[in-house]
């Protein structure tokens, strides 16, 4: 049995494709499949994917139209046949010992969820950005009731490397009922914390596992603020977290933060979302009233 699939989303990104899956190829933990997944290119992408095919039999392709990554994603998840999953975006890149390392730490911890820390590269730059060090490194075990209370830890990008779908192992049969939502930007917010709901133990590695390449061309780059930080994931978690008997204390200051970008940005929309800004209007107002 396959022990890792690679899913790999891709949608023009000829420039780096090559380089990406060659280092998924290149693990020093072996028995893995990378399964590539062009989302409608129109680049040279097509062509590099069945040129990676020829040259390695666990490249597996599949080309789609355009309908975007929450797509791709699910795609790349029913097609993967691996006992875990790991996200790499078509224009990043993993060294060569990253499936080791988070494979001996599930190990290790007996985890379902193995989270690594990141780098970013600066493309326009050539410059590294790391959140961790090897001072700095360590290894740490959470049940999902733990790990929420640090959600929003600032040191070492916690914050951000505990939504990010990319940099970590997870058992696949955690996907059997959780898709990425269509056509939705930050679709990891929506979708991450789901499957650490799942999980008995979660591991930390504070490693940089994951090469996050940084240019102009990216998804976050494009969006406006109250797409990246849209309110419905944090009241689905408030519900969710609620039922289950978890503090929901930060997932109430999050909502605030986030409540904020979006009556600026819907205040400044018109008569575009009329409804939508007094919808945040009447929660604020609620919120006032009740002293939350």
């Amino acid at each position: 049995m396959i022990e890792t699939s690679i899913i790999i989303p891709v949608y023009n990104a000829d420039k780096y494709l090559e380089k990406c899956v060659c280092s998924a190829l290149e693990q020093t933990r072996g028995n893995l499949e990378v399964i590539v997944v062009n989302d409608g290119s129109t680049d040279r992408t097509p062509l590099i994917c069945e040129q990676l095919r020829e040259r390695d039999s666990r490249v597996r392709i599949i080309h789609k139209d355009h309908s975007g990554v929450s797509a791709t994603r699910n795609l790349g998840l029913q097609a993967a046949i691996g006992e875990y999953v790991f996200f790499l975006d078509g224009d990043d890149w993993i060294p060569e010992y990253c499936l080791s390392d988070l494979h001996a730490l599930r190990e290790r911890a007996h985890a379902d969820i193995v989270i690594s820390n990141f780098c970013r590269f600066d493309q326009e730059k050539g410059q590294f950005a790391f959140y961790s060090s090897e001072k700095s490194y360590y290894e740490r075990n959470y049940t999902p009731k733990e790990l929420f209370a640090r959600a929003y830890a600032s040191e070492n990008n916690f914050a951000t490397v505990f939504t990010m779908p990319v940099g970590k192992l997870y058992r696949h049969e955690f996907y059997n009922h959780i898709l990425y939502p269509d056509r939705l930007i930050a679709e990891d917010d929506y979708t991450t914390w789901k499957l650490y709901l799942l999980a008995d133990h979660i591991a930390f590695i504070n490693k940089a596992e994951y090469i996050y390449r940084q240019h102009g061309a990216g998804i976050s780059a494009e969006s406006s603020m109250d797409k990246r930080f849209p309110l419905k994931p944090i009241e689905q978690r408030i519900a969710v977290l609620s039922m289950l008997g978890m503090d929901i204390t930060q997932e109430i200051e999050a909502y605030k933060i986030r409540m904020a970008v979006q009556r600026k940005v819907l205040l400044h929309s018109g008569t575009k979302n009329v409804e939508a800004y007094h919808e945040v209007m009447w929660m604020k107002q609620l919120l006032d009233k009740y002293n939350v």
